[in-house]
């Protein structure tokens, strides 16, 4: 077993390693950010808890890597498009195993290989570490339906769809990585809402990150997001009782979204081709978002969104489409302390 390296020593490894494997954000948030406390947070579902799986857990650990823009971008344009080598009645399930394959496979499986990788290490330093899959499990079974499980079920009719065991949106802003948006995505300074996200829980106790300092989304001056769903399936979340802000208020402004201010419905956005046959390819929640920058690849019906929201003076100031932002592959910007505003 390797001398242990203190505090500092292991977190800079530790994150060296990450970006070495392939990951472009890292974060770090100790274990009690995951606790409800003022001002407050949403509780961790029984069994999500970060020592729901390791007991001793520290410190959790978020990572991410950037969606290209053009996987994202060009799947949707293309269905715009005649497509010579594909036939008609193939082309929209071509371009959205296309855009899966490229938007999602191949970052699921990548973020799980670099969680081994820093898994590995940090048993190497003699702490015990917890590993995920990216995204939700499917699991079958015997005598039900998908249907059954998940939605009709009676005792399961709330969870509507199958989820991850552990929530690394909700990691990502606690390691300050980013907030919540609108859309009900974690969005990032260097990238918006396009990266995909993983955790790494480990008894290790490392240096953590700090909390985003301001807003990053738009809130009401946007809203592109919540237009571009064709089955509306993103609404505002409205839980008064829960006296906190998720029951949306005028300030909204000056907080961070550590927890999502919206909700969704993913029952309605797999189900959108329902009597919708040419609905447009998964995704467009994420396209519209026009930070860091302005999407310059878009199909006709979200340029056209994007065309108004310009025109009513509301573009960034500074800005030309897709201008590199500030700060990418840096953690030590916009951030501020364990408080959250």
């Amino acid at each position: 077993m390797a001398e242990r390296l203190d505090t500092g020593q292991l977190t800079d490894e530790v994150k060296q390693l990450a970006r070495a494997q392939g990951a472009v954000l890292v974060g770090v948030a100790p274990v009690e950010r995951f606790d409800p406390m003022p001002p407050v947070r949403d509780a961790a579902p029984k069994g999500a808890h970060p020592r729901d799986f390791l007991p001793e857990t520290k410190s959790v650990i978020s990572i991410a890597m950037p969606i290209v823009n053009a996987v994202l971008d060009a799947p949707a344009v293309l269905a715009d498009r005649e497509m010579e080598m594909i036939p008609d009645h193939a082309k929209y399930e071509y371009l959205e195993l296309f855009y899966d394959r490229v938007g999602h496979f191949l970052h699921d499986v990548r973020l799980e290989f670099i969680g081994q990788s820093v898994a590995q290490f940090l048993l190497t330093q003699g702490y015990e570490s917890m590993i995920f899959p990216t995204t939700g499990l499917h699991p079958h079974v015997q005598g039900m339906t998908d249907l059954e499980i998940w939605e009709t079920h009676p005792d399961h009719r709330r969870f509507r769809y199958t989820y991850g065991p552990f929530s690394h949106r909700h990691a990502a802003t606690r390691a300050g990585l980013g907030e919540f948006g609108y859309n009900n995505l974690v969005l990032t300074k260097e990238f918006g809402a396009r990266q995909r996200f993983n955790s790494i829980l480990t008894e290790a106790k490392l240096a953590p990150d700090p909390l985003i300092s301001e807003p990053i989304c738009l809130r009401e001056e946007c809203l592109l997001c919540q237009r571009a769903c064709i089955v509306q399936c993103i609404t505002m979340r409205n839980d008064p009782e829960l006296r906190d802000y998720r029951s949306l208020s005028s300030d909204d402004h000056a907080r961070i979204f550590i927890d999502t201010p919206a909700k969704t419905d993913p029952t309605l956005c797999r189900r959108r081709r329902d009597g919708i046959p040419d609905s447009p390819v998964r995704g467009d929640c994420l396209r519209v978002c026009p930070l860091p920058d302005i999407p310059r690849h878009l199909p006709k019906r979200l340029q056209t969104m994007i065309d108004e929201w310009q025109g009513g003076a509301r573009s960034l100031p500074g800005r030309t489409p897709r201008q590199p932002a500030d700060g990418i592959g840096s953690q030590d910007t916009d951030k501020t302390s364990d408080a959250v505003s």
